[in-house]
């Protein structure tokens, strides 16, 4: 076996969304950058090729996860667990030129499992572990959801009622519009580990146009005719689904409001007979952990996410 870098080529993808597939294998919620290989964010692609036989033992992707470059996601996979170090070191520093020309502010991995020899190996690198993604996993059929009667009377006493994303444009025929405005409003809301002088507002609700998102199990708080919160499910695989964003206006938190729109999408998925729901929140969102504690998730996983401070002086 005689193995080489080179840069990825187009009839390499089949090679490479098996290596992804394998990798990503039953981790719900995450997704790899091989689903954008041929974006206009993505900076560069290697694989790891054995020059006799063309077979790919790995890759690595660096790609623009925030805009004007000030942080990027590097995507390492290799198979047979890091044991060919040579080449793993060889493919690591084609990539580490890439990210010295382009001078980003940060650059990101990520890893699933605890791997010893894969955190050894990014860490002498210079990556340390900025923060986790807790992986929770609720059963449906088990859930407790006998409190939702109580919690929307009390919320509709103060005159807060929940609708559907599927109700409102029915009845709403500015509810995309109203509905973008409230998710940009409270995007600057979510954890953000980047120094205050480089933080952007995230301008994306481009993810209401997936397939995979269930309008009627797209549930938003209403207060006096303004959305004032919003809770979502994905369809996810063998009968489960995915909680997306939870957010909720600054001056209407602590009333219950993001528990009893939660307490919606379980009931959703009762009724429907799904089993499963998966959700994660950052180690540090002690606030959703909470929630998501008191209505039986429980973690089954975390996905550990490595940076490197790359430009120190980036937009000083």
């Amino acid at each position: 076996m005689q193995l080489c870098i080179r840069e990825y080529e187009s009839h390499d993808l089949e090679q490479v969304l098996k290596l992804s597939h394998a990798f990503y294998a039953g981790i719900q919620g995450s997704f790899s950058l091989v689903d954008n290989i041929m974006g206009n964010r993505m900076i560069a692609k290697y694989v790891i090729s054995d020059l006799e036989t063309g077979l790919i033992y790995g890759y690595a992707l660096l790609a623009e996860q925030i805009m004007q470059k000030i942080k990027l996601r590097l995507e390492f996979v290799v198979k047979n667990d890091f044991t060919l170090m040579e080449v793993i070191h060889e493919l690591y520093n084609k990539i580490e030129n890439v990210i010295k020309k382009v001078a980003p502010y940060t650059v990101e991995t990520r890893m699933f499992t605890p791997n010893s020899k894969e955190i050894n190996f990014f860490t002498g690198k210079g990556f340390k572990e900025n923060h986790r993604m807790v992986k929770q996993i609720l059963h449906i059929q088990s859930a407790n959801i006998d409190s939702i009667t109580g919690l929307e009377n009390d919320l509709q006493n103060k005159g807060i009622i929940i609708s559907t994303l599927a109700e409102e444009k029915v009845y709403r025929s500015e509810s995309l519009n109203d509905l973008k405005r409230l998710i940009l409003d409270t995007n600057p809301d979510f954890p953000n580990e980047l120094p205050s002088h480089l933080m952007q507002p995230n301008k994306d609700t481009s993810w209401l146009n997936k397939s995979e998102l269930i309008p009627e199990a797209f549930f938003i708080a209403i207060q006096e005719g303004c959305y004032v919160g919003y809770s979502c499910l994905f369809k996810g695989p063998n009968n489960s689904l995915i909680q997306g964003n939870t957010a909720i206006c600054r001056d209407l938190r602590n009333l219950g409001i993001a528990t009893l729109l939660k307490l919606r999408g379980i009931s959703f998925a009762k009724m429907n007979s799904f089993d499963i729901i998966y959700t994660a929140n950052r180690d540090s969102n002690r606030s959703m952990a909470r929630i998501n504690e008191k209505l039986g998730w429980i973690m089954y996983d975390s996905e550990i996410r490595m940076e490197k401070i790359v430009n120190k002086q980036y937009g000083i």
